[in-house]
């Protein structure tokens, strides 16, 4: 009976120690775990996300197109979506914004579709907005970011 208590007590701090290295081995839940879903509604002329402020670090914005026309999704640091270049339609200059300040875009989202994109967000403010300039029947142009289709969102 002895013997048999001596082995049980060798054996189950082993397998514990065994276990322990085994789950160091392996990934974490956390690496591979999906990023959290941050959803936004496109509509002429809004976006609007399910929240406004967000965990810092990588989220898929899953941005769905309730409107009748296409949108998108632009995503650049900062504050004051009146702070940023714009062109004489009235559209965003995208080329004037600091590389440093571009995190990312969905492309283009048709009418009643939902796209998505991973992005890694640092803590900060940011923009939102859709850069879509469309064409009227008359010729005219309508910017989208110029009748208001943007958003800010904070990550921390």
């Amino acid at each position: 009976m002895e013997m048999r208590v001596l082995k049980i007590r060798h054996v189950v701090p082993a397998a514990i120690l065994a276990l322990a290295l085994a789950a160091g081995a392996m990934p974490s839940l956390a690496t591979t775990a999906k990023p959290p879903k941050q959803k936004l509604t496109l509509t002429e002329y809004q976006i609007t996300p399910a929240l406004q402020f967000i965990a810092k670090g990588k989220s898929r914005f899953v941005a769905q197109n309730t409107g009748t026309v296409k949108h998108e999704v632009v995503i650049v640091r900062g504050t004051d979506p009146s702070a940023l270049p714009t062109k004489p339609d009235g559209s965003v200059d995208e080329d004037h914004i600091p590389k440093s300040a571009k995190v990312g875009e969905t492309g283009n989202v048709k009418a009643g579709k939902t796209k998505s994109k991973t992005l890694k967000l640092g803590a900060g403010s940011y923009i939102l907005f859709c850069n879509i300039i469309d064409t009227q029947p008359d010729g005219s142009q309508v910017s989208h970011f110029a009748k208001g289709m943007y958003t800010t969102i904070n990550a921390s």
